[in-house]
């Protein structure tokens, strides 16, 4: 009996796979958290094709928010978590995707027997890409929110965990979104920044009708995440964010304080590379205000103001250095949460004039659907047997399928 039970449910594993790898059409669930942490993305989409002929519908967003004891956790030093914390919160994040994911599809007047799939990054953790720690000289990166918890909770076939095999191909484990732009915003005719400005900012630069060879990504340094932080420091907690960037606005730069922060050593790196909280979470954040006080740099609005500029310069001096040299740019499109903050955006208006600065919405894509959006795509690609990370962004050895399959 043992036998036939595991037969039968073989064949059934089998069947349900090769069902969904063999269409043409898919309805697929994106989810997202990005190193903000303030909750996660639900993007239900319908996604035809795969490879250079992937086309991908919008259909629905969903967002759900983290408690704020779980997102002040993730913020927190997480060097302090025991691994029963760790081990726990992955667990518990799982049911907060698998709940996004039951909303969306709840909100779109679907049912889980509807969609092919949910394809999720996750929530980072820690990612490190360079195996340069002085005991374990590995790579590693850790997203947590089970896979297989949200395949259980919401009984829908889950694709997810996406890094670690770039990574065991010596990339970077990131940028991944980079594939999903070169599939589907190649333009013939003009070259392409797409800049994301998440917690962290990255970019992927897209020439002219664009070969996987050809595209450059890479991590810029930081988005939102050092003027969040320095918000929440300078706030006591009150604030989370520059709500329409009207501290940075209300402030004056101060120029020798930004000198200092844009001397770090990630600025200069040559890519392909990659960065997190690692480097500009909440003690960099800590260390940005100590060391304004100590240069004279005292008001809210002047701390903000310099450290909202650092993103902004960090930003330009990557397309300078390592993305004019290479080609044609004719737009700049920016999205994530940097997107709305009016601060960001006129500033790169008024410095890459006459480059045309857009939002992700200006071509189609919400701003807050896209990188949700970009999983479902990677997920896609998963299902039909095909590789999905850029070699050229992530500086892996090879192309290899990203991903794997928690089973209903």
């Amino acid at each position: 009996m043992g036998l036939g039970m595991g037969t039968g449910m073989k064949t059934g594993m089998t069947s349900l796979l090769n069902a969904v790898g063999d269409k043409d059409s898919r309805l697929l669930i994106g989810l997202m958290s990005g190193t903000s942490a303030d909750g996660v993305d639900a993007v239900l989409c319908k996604v035809t094709g795969s490879g250079r002929s992937t086309r991908a519908e919008f259909l629905h967003l969903t967002s759900v928010e983290y408690p704020p004891e779980i997102r002040r956790l993730l913020l927190g030093d997480l060097r302090l978590l025991s691994c029963e914390e760790v081990a726990r919160l992955n667990f518990l994040i799982g049911e907060v995707f698998a709940d996004a994911a039951l909303r969306c599809l709840a909100e779109a007047g679907l049912k889980p027997d509807n969609v092919d799939a949910v394809c999720s990054h996750g929530q980072t953790l820690v990612h490190f890409p360079e195996p340069d720690h002085p005991v374990i000289p590995s790579r590693a990166t850790l997203q947590i929110g089970d896979i297989s918890v949200i395949a259980q909770k919401t009984g829908m076939l889950t694709v997810g965990d996406f890094r670690p095999a770039d990574m065991a191909q010596g990339g970077q484990g990131a940028p991944l979104v980079p594939y999903v732009d070169y599939l589907i915003i190649t333009h013939p005719t003009l070259g392409r920044i797409m800049q994301n400005l998440g917690g962290i900012g990255n970019l992927t630069y897209l020439p002219p009708d664009a070969t996987p060879d050809s595209v450059v990504a890479f991590d810029t340094g930081p988005g939102n995440m050092v003027v969040d932080g320095v918000v929440s420091l300078l706030t006591g907690g009150r604030d989370t964010m520059d709500r329409d960037g009207r501290l940075a606005s209300s402030g004056r730069v101060h120029r020798k304080l930004l000198e200092h922060l844009l001397d770090n050593p990630y600025f200069k790196k040559l890519p392909p590379k990659s960065t997190g909280r690692e480097l500009f979470g909440i003690q960099y954040s800590k260390s940005l205000v100590e060391t304004a006080h100590e240069m004279g740099c005292e008001t809210k609005e002047d701390i903000v103001a310099t450290a909202a500029e650092l993103t902004v310069q960090s930003v330009l001096r990557a397309y300078r250095d390592f993305v004019f040299p290479l080609g044609p740019v004719d737009e700049v499109v920016v999205g994530g949460g940097g997107a709305r903050n009016p601060y960001f955006m006129s500033r790169f208006r008024e410095e890459l004039h006459p480059v045309r600065v857009l939002t992700h919405e200006d071509i189609g894509i919400p701003d807050q659907a896209k990188e949700a959006l970009a999983f479902a795509v990677l997920g896609n690609e998963v299902l039909s047997g095909r590789t999905n990370n850029l070699p050229s962004a992530t500086g892996a050895g090879k192309a290899v399928v990203m991903g794997k399959i928690a089973l209903p």
